[in-house]
């Protein structure tokens, strides 16, 4: 397959990349790729957090949903992330409501701290064996300027009824386990998951309600009917009144100029062996998770079987995340290698979409055809969150209720310039994180 970035799905193979989620990852529903034409009231494109749960909220309220995934499951950036569920957007509360002045900035600050909440009710409602860890997500400061955005972001949730608190000195050292920083603030909204298990998790209550999920099915084109669309996978094809096109970064041609409304960012994880006790112990007992304020952010958690791991660090255009990877090592061994040796097994990446005003963007540029796009790194909560609002709105509900704005697909300047662009941003904030 090719490894330029343009090439199908930006040249990555269709294999499910080996991470620790992949070697740890419950099983998933036994699916075959479409071999017959299908008609269903909605055609969903994407088999990610967003396009499956959708496609549950659809199948319980009644109407007949395909699901078509070049790969499987839970193979794009749903199945590739820290795990960390995080409530909020990327963007600041005030920034939004400065953005979207009123009502409609009031509901974009509402649905982003309420998302976590509808990834919990899922799991719980579904019993999905996804190791939910519901305890708080704690960012702690790293620069000086990462002090004042801390402290803000504490006081403003708390302002708009959530119980966030301080936390500095010895209890943030006790409950990071490193001392590496000196403040921090902590949100009960956020935990964690292990996501490729919630990506499979979510598949398979898809199917139990109904929903016909065909993978590995590569979409090859959309186009309008009479009666509303059809989507052409090789020889069949599948017709539907709607259709839910939910492929993240990983979108193509499918819908005209979303490719180029958007940059796909790489951005790695790596995983230790499981630590010896003592360390488990010391690193976040109290089972939080944590990402911190540095601009090239470094996030860390414990997973399920008591390994580190840690994601984030910087960012490629490309396909090679090698670069990245020693930066991930060097963060663990400065938070954590005063506690005993670190001994790293796993390493792993994978694009998600970064939008320009880092906001998650909804689109309807054609009657009956609903596209989300651009999470920004918030991808458990808000993707989850956003497949049970487009999923409302295909019910009926007015483009005015939405939370997230209809917006056009707008297009990046110089897009065709992009890696190099990715490259001086991640040096630039580098730059940013060491002057501090």
């Amino acid at each position: 397959m090719s490894r330029r970035l343009d090439a199908s799905l930006l040249g990555e193979s269709l294999r499910m990349p080996t991470s620790l989620w992949s070697a740890t990852a419950i099983d998933g529903p036994s699916l075959q790729p479409l071999d017959r034409n299908e008609v269903a009231d909605v055609i969903v494109v994407g088999a990610g957090f967003t396009g499956l749960s959708a496609a549950i909220h659809l199948a319980e309220a009644g109407l007949s949903c395909i699901v078509l995934d070049a790969a499987e499951p839970g193979w794009g950036a749903s199945g590739r992330n820290n795990g960390q569920v995080i409530a909020g957007l990327k963007q600041d509360p005030d920034i939004i409501e400065q953005v979207y002045p009123g009502e409609q900035g009031r509901k974009l600050v509402q649905f982003g701290s309420e998302a976590p909440a509808q990834v919990w009710d899922l799991i719980d409602r579904y019993q999905i064996d996804c190791a939910p860890n519901h305890r708080g997500w704690i960012q702690p400061a790293f620069t000086r300027a990462g002090f004042a955005a801390v402290k803000a972001r504490c006081e403003t949730w708390r302002q708009r009824g959530i119980d966030t608190r301080l936390l500095e000195g010895t209890e943030l050292h006790q409950l990071l386990g490193t001392r590496k920083y000196s403040l921090g603030w902590l949100d009960p909204r956020g935990g964690s998951i292990q996501p490729l298990s919630y990506a499979r998790g979510l598949a398979s209550v898809a199917v139990s309600l109904g929903v016909r999920i065909y993978a590995p099915s590569k979409v090859d084109g959309l186009n309008r009917t009479e009666n509303g669309w059809r989507a052409a996978c090789g020889q069949f094809q599948v017709k539907g009144r709607h259709v839910l096109v939910a492929t993240g970064a990983y979108a193509e041609r499918l819908v005209p100029k979303l490719r180029t409304s958007f940059v796909p960012v790489r951005t790695a994880q790596v995983a230790t062996r499981p630590l010896p006790e003592a360390m488990r112990n010391a690193i976040l007992p109290q089972g939080h998770v944590s990402s911190d304020t540095r601009q090239l952010l470094t996030s860390f958690r414990l997973s399920p079987d008591g390994r580190l791991v840690m994601g984030g660090s910087g960012a490629t255009a490309g396909l090679d995340h090698s670069a990245i990877v020693p930066y991930l090592h060097k963060a663990g061994e400065e938070l954590f290698g005063h506690l005993g040796r670190i001994e790293w097994d796993f390493q792993w990446s994978g694009f998600f979409a970064v939008t320009t005003d880092h906001l998650p963007h909804v689109h309807e540029p054609e009657t009956n055809l609903h596209v989300s796009v651009g999470c920004n790194g918030r991808g458990i909560a808000v993707s989850t969150s956003l497949g049970i609002q487009l999923a409302k709105r295909i019910l009926g509900m007015s483009e005015q209720e939405l939370p997230v704005p209809v917006s056009s697909i707008g297009t990046v300047h110089f897009h065709l310039f992009r890696g190099l662009g990715v490259k001086a941003a991640t040096m630039y904030k580098r730059l940013q994180d060491r002057m501090g």
